[in-house]
């Protein structure tokens, strides 16, 4: 029986052993992944595409960008969700705007054992492995302290309240609400009577140039403005530019194109905030490579955000072209 049993625990660990070398040979051999997005094409996940893309060339992978017909339809993105599950696809990025919505799908990817990284959005560590993106509670700060200082600019001096608007994608769309909350607790820290309104543009440049319009006249002292979606962005700043307003108004953008890039530097915009979509497409590749090898990232990885004024904006543009994004 002593031999018997010593001869079980061997074998258990040479099996143990052997797991982590069994991951590593599948992770070296070509790997097909899923990017289920929300949206394709344009400044944010235009970029995201581009950085899964080229991280899939340097591994030899194969993989698949896809998004639903409308812009940020959510049972679109569970659908595909479903197809790459059933498909058995060998790891997913994904983005989710509702994680209550999506927990069925993702379960079912865990049960599959699919590795599921998710962009700029997250669940919970018993969904999914882990997720990349703009830290929301950072963003919002951000936003908030780059509001604050340009109402110590010489500029704006003459302003001594904050009305402001913070336009984002939807407002079911839970990290941008957790941005929302962040930028009006910094704000409301110096300018406790501030009033400060929250909208949604849908990824639509026209939606978002109609309810900066409607908000002005709603609220007629309205003095700041932050667009929290790229697609939404460019719209505000044409309106902004259109209407003469780029002295009367601290207006902060969002994202990188090229542009919004140019709104910076005419002054439409007083700046914009890049967060850094190519890597968020980029690194959850190899994040997948990482689960599969056995080496696990953490689950919260923050990729980062940059404040982009007129100064920095050739600096920044150089940047796109060295990663091919212009």
């Amino acid at each position: 029986m002593k031999k018997t049993l010593i001869a079980l625990l061997a074998a258990g660990a040479m099996m143990l052993a052997a797991c982590p070398a069994a991951m590593a040979d599948e992770a070296s051999e070509p790997q097909d992944l899923m990017f289920v997005s929300i949206v394709t094409g344009g400044v944010a996940w235009g970029s995201a595409q581009k950085g899964f893309e080229d991280a899939l060339a340097e591994l030899g992978w194969t993989g698949q960008y896809t998004s639903p017909t409308s812009p940020n339809d959510t049972a679109g993105v569970i659908n595909l969700l479903d197809t790459a599950v059933t498909n058995k696809a060998d790891g997913i990025i994904t983005v989710i705007l509702d994680s209550e919505q999506a927990a069925d799908v993702l379960s079912k990817a865990r049960e599959a054992g699919i590795p599921t990284v998710t962009c700029n959005t997250y669940t919970t560590p018993e969904l999914q492995d882990c997720w990349i993106g703009t830290d929301p509670v950072n963003m919002g700060v951000t936003q908030a302290q780059t509001v604050l200082s340009y109402l110590e600019d010489e500029k704006y001096s003459s302003f001594d309240h904050v009305t402001a608007c913070y336009i984002q994608t939807t407002l079911e769309t839970e990290t941008q609400n957790l941005q929302y909350k962040a930028f009006c607790d910094t704000i409301k820290e110096k300018y406790p009577d501030a009033t400060l309104i929250q909208e949604e543009c849908n990824s639509d440049a026209a939606v978002a140039s109609d309810k900066l319009a409607a908000l002005l006249k709603a609220y007629p002292d309205l003095n700041v403005v932050v667009s929290q979606d790229g697609y939404g962005c460019p719209g505000i700043a044409n309106y902004v530019e259109s209407e003469g307003l780029a002295d009367k108004l601290i207006v902060i953008g969002i994202d990188d194109s090229e542009e919004i890039l140019n709104y910076v530097s005419g002054g439409a915009l007083d700046c914009t905030i890049a967060q850094d979509f190519y890597t968020m497409g980029y690194q959850s590749v190899y994040y997948i490579k990482d689960i599969k090898e056995g080496n696990p990232p953490a689950f919260d990885n923050d990729s980062g955000t940059i404040v982009i004024g007129p100064d920095g904006v050739e600096e920044h543009l150089a940047l796109l072209e060295e990663r091919g994004l212009l």
